[in-house]
């Protein structure tokens, strides 16, 4: 049977929230809470669903974000709320679904779509690869002690706030962190009104959520959003801090906050559950062994759109140029030969006859894009072609990044 997904109608929006949520194990119904969250941020104009016998039996939506490069950005399709009900599962619908928004976001000129995926097998088939990766800490607090020759953390720059006070100072930070961020995205309005909801079943357990912002010479320069988890065991207060989002314009605030969050009074340890792969903390403390690594996960997926534009927006790390095939299997217009010319300050790409010295699927040229892995790692996984001896080392030294991509924005 051949779906044909529609943009949901007015009528249709607790509609789509109530399918995607009982997919997602919140139960047949939904609770006011959680529909709470996801109409605050919903995009009905972005909805998608799929009706068989006027009952709709899967939906999936997108947000409107930009996403940082290295050194610029992008206007990004971020896929999200997608999910069939169990009835309908294996019958096409998902797939009609993501070429609808992805056919929207073409339409709108987006050169990128996106998504954080609930199962790493699905997507890959979509021409989505993963771009991001991040890090599952649990740091030993009572363990801690900086290096000498680190520095101090400067905890006497970050101050707690009130939530009005938040409301205000969260969204300035965010605007110089995630631009500095490959990886990471813009939030609008709605975003940060629906991230302060701090709905009970989002604590895990834990207490509501503390903000302490840093102060920097020229105002507040970052932010932590943290909470605890009491434990009175009969050795006395063995508190758990969980770090829930961190931001920062510049690494010192970065390490001034991590470093208020590990001094943090009846703390024992700190779990920080999206934390960066490359991130500088264990190299600042003397022992390196306090910081423990639980888990280490794929985080956003990216699928080029528009390989030129994607290609152009970026800057790179040296000078040079390079000829590229890209093969995309479910959209071929996408695909093609494109002549990169790169460097420092910027870049130009377009469509060429010149024969590829690379060649790379589309899923993989999202892995790459971000710099979150080599062309020679994908080269000896047998997911790069490479056509001219030494294409792949060239490419690697134009794609390399400062800083591994990180997103902390879980959509």
């Amino acid at each position: 049977m051949t779906w044909a997904p529609r943009l949901i109608e007015p009528g249709e929006v607790d509609t789509a929230i109530d399918l995607v949520g009982g997919v997602f194990g919140n139960g047949p119904v939904p609770s006011d809470d959680y529909r709470a969250e996801v109409r605050e941020v919903s995009e009905p104009a972005r909805t998608f669903a799929v009706a068989d016998g006027g009952r709709l039996v899967g939906s999936a939506a997108a947000y409107t974000f930009d996403v940082a490069l290295p050194g610029g950005a992008l206007p990004l399709a971020a896929i999200t709320e997608a999910g069939v009900l169990p009835t309908h599962r294996r019958r096409g619908v998902l797939s009609s679904l993501i070429a609808a928004l992805e056919d929207q976001a073409i339409e709108r000129g987006e050169p990128l779509a996106g998504l954080t995926a609930s199962e790493a097998t699905i997507y890959r088939r979509f021409g989505y690869g993963v771009a991001t990766r991040f890090h599952g800490l649990t740091v030993d607090a009572r363990r801690v002690a900086a290096l000498p020759e680190a520095g101090g953390d400067a905890a006497d720059t970050v101050r707690l706030v009130a939530e009005d006070e938040a409301a205000t100072v969260l969204p300035a930070v965010w605007e110089r962190h995630w631009r500095r961020t490959p990886g990471e995205v813009s939030r609008n309005p709605a975003w940060w009104r629906m991230l302060a909801l701090d709905r009970p079943h989002q604590r895990g357990g834990a207490s509501g959520r503390y903000v302490a912002v840093h102060d920097g010479g020229d105002g507040p320069d970052g932010f932590v959003v943290y909470r605890v988890t009491p434990d009175w065991g009969p050795s006395g207060a063995r508190f758990d801090l969980r770090i829930d989002a961190l931001a920062a314009a510049s690494a010192a605030a970065e390490a001034a906050l991590v470093g208020f969050a590990l001094a943090v009074d009846l703390v024992a340890t700190v779990s920080w559950p999206v934390a960066p792969v490359d991130g500088p903390l264990r190299w600042r403390l003397a022992d390196t062994r306090a910081v423990q690594v639980s888990v280490e996960r794929d985080g956003m997926w990216l699928r080029p759109l528009d390989v030129a534009t994607c290609l152009a927006a970026r800057r790179y790390a040296a000078a040079g140029g390079l000829a590229l095939e890209v093969v995309d299997a479910r959209r071929p217009d996408v695909g093609g030969r494109f002549l990169l010319d790169a460097g420092p300050d910027g870049a130009a790409c377009g469509r060429t006859d010149r024969e590829a010295e690379v060649v790379v699927r589309v899923p993989e040229l999202g892995s790459l894009l971000l710099g979150g892995v080599s062309w020679a790692v994908l080269r000896d996984a047998g997911l790069v072609d490479e056509r001219v001896a030494g294409a792949v080392h060239r490419a690697d030294g134009l794609f390399r990044a400062d800083r591994a991509p990180w997103c902390t924005t879980d959509f």
